[in-house]
């Protein structure tokens, strides 16, 4: 879902480099409240703050902090796990979009299984 945009390039417009970029708030409310339950501080990085810009050579790139790393933070183990999710969630989108997911968003081994 998305729960708010804004035309960086429009904000930056007084800016030497011409980037053309649009941020997003997105996310799953559904998905953040199994978060809040432990800790409502996670509301500061949930939902998740995504930039869409075209890089110099005019291709179209996608910017987002690495979920599992945010909700690490709060060391808690099951605000850790929904990040982990978050990211074999990202890792599929950008799947979807025929985009190659960086090895950090795969599903890593805990206890012998992947997590997903």
């Amino acid at each position: 879902m998305r729960y708010y945009s804004s035309d960086i390039t429009a904000v930056m417009a007084g800016s030497a480099r011409s980037w053309s970029a649009m941020q997003y708030l997105m996310g799953n409310h559904t998905i953040a409240e199994r978060m809040y339950r432990h800790d409502p501080s996670v509301m500061l990085p949930a939902p998740l703050r995504t930039l869409l810009y075209t890089d110099p050579g005019g291709g179209t790139r996608l910017a987002v902090d690495q979920p599992s790393l945010l909700f690490a933070s709060y060391g808690d183990a099951r605000v850790a796990e929904v990040g982990e999710e978050l990211d074999a969630l990202l890792a599929r989108l950008l799947a979807l979009l025929d985009a190659d997911p960086p090895e950090e968003l795969t599903p890593r081994v805990r206890e012998g299984r992947p997590i997903r």
